[in-house]
C-alpha cells in the first residue's frame, strides 16, 4: 500500500469507500462495492460480515464529511476526531523492492486497517495541500468524492459522466434563455 502523498493507497481506498455508499447507483449493492475496494486495495481478500459492512458504512460518512468541509481547519478539525478513535501501529515494509509504510498490522480486521490507512492518508494530503486536492462532486444529485490529482487542481467532478451531464444541462439552460429572449417582442 502506497501512502505517501495524494496519490497514497490510502487516499484511494478512502475515495473508494465513499464512493461504495454514497455512489449514484440506487440498483448498487454497497456492501459488494465495499468489499471489492477492499479487495483491490488489498485490504482483505473474503467477504465482509454485516458487522464489518456497517462499520465501513458509518466510516464512510464521517470521511464524507472531511471531503465537503469548506476550509482546512474544518477538515482538521474532522480529521482530528477521527484520529482520536483510530489506532495506528505504522511499520515499514518492503513490497516489490520498495519500502513503505502501513498503519495497522496485517492480521487486525478489515475495519481497522481502512481507518488507519484512510485517516493517515487524507491527514497527509490536508498537510500538504489543505482543501485544494479534495472535493464532492458538484454534479446535481451526486454525493461521490475525488482526490485531484492533475496538475492544476481544478477538478470539481468525481468522473467525466458527472461533468458532461452538467455541462450539457448548463448549455440546455443557456440555449432555452437565449431563446426565450430571442422570442419576445422587440
Amino acid at each position: 500500500m502506497d501512502s505517501s502523498g495524494y496519490r497514497s493507497d490510502g487516499v484511494g481506498l478512502a475515495v473508494a469507500i465513499v464512493n461504495a455508499v454514497y455512489g449514484t447507483d440506487p440498483e448498487a449493492d454497497d456492501g459488494a462495492l465495499l468489499e471489492k475496494s477492499l479487495h483491490e486495495y488489498g485490504v482483505m481478500n473474503r467477504a465482509l460480515s454485516a458487522r464489518e459492512k456497517a462499520g465501513l458504512r458509518g466510516w464512510a460518512g464521517h470521511l464524507h464529511n472531511v471531503f465537503a468541509a469548506d476550509s482546512a481547519s474544518e477538515g482538521a478539525h474532522l480529521l482530528n476526531q477521527l484520529l482520536d478513535v483510530v489506532v495506528t501501529h505504522p511499520y515499514l515494509t518492503d513490497h516489490g523492492g520498495r519500502l513503505h509504510l502501513h498503519y495497522a498490522p496485517a492480521e487486525a480486521d478489515p475495519l481497522h486497517r481502512v481507518q488507519a490507512s484512510t485517516a493517515m492518508g487524507l491527514a497527509m494530503v490536508l498537510c500538504d495541500y489543505g482543501m485544494a486536492r479534495l472535493g464532492v462532486c458538484r454534479a446535481a444529485d451526486c454525493e461521490c468524492v475525488y482526490v485531484d490529482v492533475s496538475r492544476n487542481a481544478q477538478r470539481r467532478f468525481c468522473s467525466e459522466s458527472c461533468a458532461n451531464r452538467t455541462n450539457v444541462a448548463a448549455f440546455r439552460a443557456r440555449a432555452k434563455s437565449t431563446a426565450a429572449t430571442a422570442s419576445l417582442p422587440g
